[in-house]
């Protein structure tokens, strides 16, 4: 079946109840070696998390709750690489219709796939230092 695995951050966010069977969280995880065995990815659009999907090539769904979540997520639907879930319509039901959608459709893997191609290519130290010394030569 599918596993699911859930990040709490803290011991205090773990869910009072039992978690369903294929389901386990943890305070913490390694995200590039956890994405890279991910089928998708459920985040709320944070810049680091929705980066390291990108850099994965794991289509997401993207739950934004706050700042620049709501743009994240907004620019990786644009890219075809994800879907977005706005929070207040966040339940069991739209979030497996969601997901399914995310599974059943392979072009959603495809950009992913692809948009992981081009961000590994990039030597973003490289580009930033280039950037860096073209503004310090005025």
């Amino acid at each position: 079946g599918v596993r699911a695995l859930l990040l709490i951050g803290d011991e205090r966010n773990r869910p009072a109840e039992a978690l369903p069977r294929g389901v386990a969280a943890f305070e913490y995880a390694p995200f590039g070696e956890l994405l890279a065995r991910a089928l998708r990815v459920v985040h709320p659009g944070g810049v680091g998390t929705t980066g390291q999907t990108l850099r994965s090539g794991r289509p997401a769904l993207i739950v934004p709750h706050a700042f620049d979540q709501y743009d994240n997520a907004a620019r990786v639907a644009r890219t075809g690489a994800g879907r977005v879930l706005p929070r207040p319509k966040y339940n069991a039901a739209t979030a497996a219709r969601e997901l399914r959608a995310l599974l059943s459709d392979e072009s959603y893997t495809a950009r992913a796939a692809e948009i992981s191609r081009r961000v590994r290519a990039e030597d973003g130290a490289a580009a930033a230092a280039d950037a860096l010394e073209e503004v310090l030569r005025g």
